[in-house]
């Protein structure tokens, strides 16, 4: 029984010095990360040091949100003031050119920005051929006659939006 109580002594005693051993660093830590805080701080108060920590911290916030701010909006602003010349309202047909070439192979396709400016992309498909035209478009109207299907995808285009504000 002797041998096993000094057993038992000696493994607490072990336990113990791990203990304390553990102890010594934690506290050698903690006294360099303090005393790195102490360089930072004129009077050697923590508290103070902590404080202006925070208003640097802060006030580093403050600019960062305010200048992401400013340039969200900016870029914001521009991205308005740009959109009404993007491309908005598409009118398109698909017709038969020739009468010996059946399957609606040729197109006729209106692209349209919020003032009806724009082009009209024509694709001619025939046996032997494929054609493309472009047209522009100013204000809705072209300077040259269009054909029948160019004038309906046109027209298709122009009251795109107007159906979608109804």
């Amino acid at each position: 029984m002797n041998f096993i109580g000094n057993n038992f002594i000696l493994i607490a005693l072990g336990i113990l010095i791990i203990l304390v051993a553990i102890c010594f660093i934690l506290n050698a830590v903690n006294s360099s990360k303090i005393s790195t805080l102490m360089q930072y701080s004129d009077e050697g108060d923590i508290i103070s040091a902590l404080r202006d920590y925070y208003d640097k911290v802060e006030d580093l916030s403050n600019t960062i949100n305010d200048s992401s701010d400013a340039v969200l909006m900016s870029r914001l602003e521009e991205c308005e003031n740009n959109s009404h010349i993007s491309i908005k309202k598409i009118g398109i047909v698909n017709f038969d050119a020739f009468e010996d070439v059946t399957g609606n192979m040729s197109f006729a396709l209106a692209l349209l920005n919020n003032h009806d400016d724009g082009v009209i992309i024509t694709s001619i498909y025939g046996h032997n051929s494929c054609n493309t035209y472009l047209r522009e478009v100013t204000e809705g109207e072209t300077p040259v006659k269009l054909l029948n299907e160019e004038k309906e995808a046109l027209e298709k285009a122009k009251n795109k939006l107007k159906k979608a504000d109804e």
